[in-house]
């Protein structure tokens, strides 16, 4: 089995989803819809059960070619038509290119879609449509990966678990934007270390987000330990997204923020980033509407 880079990774099949019946659907091959593909055969699950679709992009071909997917390649179309459980992990303004594409019965869609809202998702797509957050690709190739879903579901929760992926139980939808900040949290001790300041912060900010104390927790585990300052550049900079959420929590930290200041910079650049993604996918809906 090789990583997402390619390379012999070393894994020992864990076998868990060797009799999962369902069939497994991902939209959207990037980076983390390659890392979910490669932990589910990793855990077991059958490669005709594995179902994976992408831009088209030559590049994202021949990845998964070199990470032994290709079969599994398929059309939208028949992700939707045949698979029980799907997951979107494109970009937001892709969402609408689905609109028109019928689901089949029973199928449930799993939206990896940072900012866009159930009420959005569920006018675009008819059938059982659940949110979902993941840390970053890194975790769930290392097995060290945490998620929030809501709302819950059983066969979701059984499918992480077997990856395996730390599943956080969510109480509404708005805890997903606590979620997000919160798993910007190994960058941000990569950057400051685990210091006795930063653990009281983290205590300050939990009274009112008690999330953020487990995965403060969970984040100083998956964080990796790098001694060269050139190592620790390099590992934010795979982290930080232009106009992110974990650059600006990471920027408030430069400026002197204590953490749990520089993590209600995080959520607020979650809720702002919601509203603009949810904006541009409406928008682009209004216009295929207009032009059809």
């Amino acid at each position: 089995m090789r990583n997402e880079s390619g390379e012999e990774c070393g894994w020992i099949m864990s076998g868990l989803l060797a009799n999962w019946t369902d069939k497994i659907g991902i939209i959207g091959c990037g980076h983390l819809g390659q890392a979910v593909a490669l932990a589910l055969v990793h855990a077991g699950l059958p490669k005709e059960r594995l179902l994976l679709s992408h831009s088209g992009s030559e590049g994202t071909r021949q990845r998964l070619e070199h990470l032994g997917l290709s079969d599994c390649i398929t059309e939208n179309y028949d992700i939707l038509r045949a698979a029980q459980i799907v997951f979107l992990t494109i970009r937001p303004m892709d969402l609408p290119t689905l609109r028109d594409m019928a689901l089949q019965s029973g199928t449930t869609v799993v939206s990896c879609i940072a900012g866009v809202p159930l009420t959005l998702l569920r006018n675009t797509l008819s059938g059982n449509v659940h949110r979902m957050m993941f840390s970053g690709p890194d975790t769930i190739l290392s097995g060290t990966g945490v998620s929030a879903l809501y709302p819950e579901h059983s066969a979701i929760c059984a499918l992480l678990t077997a990856i395996p992926v730390q599943v956080v139980p969510m109480r509404t939808e708005e805890d997903l934007d606590v979620f997000t900040a919160g798993v910007c949290l190994p960058a941000a001790i990569v950057q400051m270390g685990k210091t006795e300041v930063q653990a009281e912060a983290i205590e300050r900010i939990a009274k009112e987000y008690p999330l953020l104390a487990e995965l403060y927790a969970w984040a100083c585990q998956a964080a990796p330990d790098l001694p060269s300052g050139e190592e620790r550049a390099a590992y934010i900079r795979k982290m930080v997204t232009r106009g992110g959420v974990t650059e600006a929590i990471l920027a408030a930290l430069e400026n002197g923020a204590p953490l749990d200041v520089a993590l209600r910079s995080g959520i607020a650049r979650t809720k702002e980033i919601a509203m603009e993604q949810a904006h541009r996918v409406a928008e682009t809906i209004k216009s295929k509407n207009r032009e059809g």
